[in-house]
């Protein structure tokens, strides 16, 4: 192959070494210009015997026309070192030495930036509604328990309703017993019999409007209570009325309560009640009611020793006891007090031979 011109061939040298480039396409152009290759059958003592330095004449890129020649000249490559291949291995295998430009990333710190702003954008993104569920639950958490308690009393209404409803119409609870308590001189067979159209009604529709009016019929009746008794029982408690004075009348005694009703005839006079003179003191008179009301306020005890009671009016009340002996009351007022002092005169033996007691004052009482 003929040399080009201008090109000066290399001095002699080891057999090894690489010989300049040629032309493209050939064997020894694929080799830069000026770049030495050792070989590998080389021994190492043959590569340090070459001690001369090499010289290398590069090809002038002015002095190949590229017409006539038809390739152009390649640039010149950095000189290689004849050291051992293992040097560069770990050459090679040194990370502390810079890389080439395409194995290093370069971000732009702009781009750093803005990665790092879109994380912590999302990141309070999160924290946000985070915060607006916790917010929202706090709010609401008010009108849940109003909403609870509002459903817990709507059930307990209905279930009260529902309760209501079932006893009033159940038969379970109707009245198959009437029992009257209460009652000596009222017979309370007859004041049960009396009552039997409320039997097999349920216990909450018993009619009392009706109950009263049956008692009514009763005039020794003076008042009544009534009570259920579940599952099937009315009870019925009445307290009779109290006889205070005996009435002769017809060859007969009846006894009358402060009232003036008839509680019971008797064809003699009754113990332990004393009499009273209606043609002076009528039944339905203002005397006959303040007599009355004394005649309830003794005791037991003194009032079985009073024979008689008159009272033409109001405030002359006067008593007579079976001793003879007389005790002018006055009006009805501090009846009670009085009651106290006149039990205790008499019973003081220190007042003797005493006919008439005068308590109608009863912060200051006589005795005649």
């Amino acid at each position: 192959m003929k040399r080009p011109p201008g090109v000066t061939p290399p001095s002699a040298g080891p057999p090894d070494a690489e010989q300049p480039a040629g032309p493209r396409g050939t064997e020894s152009g694929r080799r830069a210009p000026g770049r030495i290759r050792r070989s590998k059958k080389a021994s190492t003592s043959d590569v340090e015997a070459v001690t001369e330095p090499i010289d290398i004449i590069p090809i002038a890129a002015a002095s190949v026309p590229e017409a006539s020649t038809g390739y152009r000249p390649l640039p010149p490559l950095p000189e290689v070192s004849l050291g051992d291949e293992r040097d560069s291995v770990r050459d090679d295998a040194d990370d502390s030495s810079p890389k080439p430009w395409w194995l290093t990333r370069r971000t732009d710190p702009t781009v750093e930036k803005a990665a790092e702003a879109e994380k912590n954008l999302a990141h309070a993104e999160k924290r946000r509604r985070r915060y607006e569920r916790a917010e929202a639950r706090r709010f609401t958490q008010a009108t849940r328990s109003r909403r609870r308690k509002y459903l817990v009393g709507l059930g307990a209404a209905v279930v009260l309703v529902l309760v209501v409803v079932l006893t009033a119409y159940s038969p379970l609870l109707a009245v198959r017993t009437i029992t009257v308590e209460g009652a000596s001189r009222v017979d309370a067979s007859a004041v049960s019999a009396a009552l039997g159209d409320q039997l097999g009604r349920p216990l909450t529709l018993v009619d009392f409007g009706e109950v009263k009016r049956t008692l009514e019929t009763f005039p020794l009746i003076q008042s009544y209570v009534t009570e259920a008794r579940p599952p099937d029982t009315l009870v019925i408690r009445i307290v009779e009325r109290r006889p205070v004075v005996t009435v002769a009348a017809d060859g007969a005694f009846n006894l009358v309560d402060a009232a003036g009703v008839v509680v019971e005839t008797t064809p003699a006079r009754a113990p332990g009640y004393p009499t009273i003179d209606v043609a002076a003191t009528p039944v339905d008179s203002a005397g006959f009611a303040a007599a009355s009301q004394v005649l309830l306020s003794l005791s037991p005890e003194f009032l079985a020793q009073v024979d008689s009671v008159s009272a033409p009016t109001p405030d002359s009340v006067t008593l007579a006891l079976t001793n003879g002996q007389r005790v002018v009351w006055g009006s009805a007022e501090d009846s009670a007090l009085k009651a106290r002092i006149i039990a205790s005169m008499i019973s003081n033996p220190g007042i003797p031979n005493v006919t008439e007691y005068d308590v109608s004052s009863p912060e200051a009482p006589i005795t005649h």
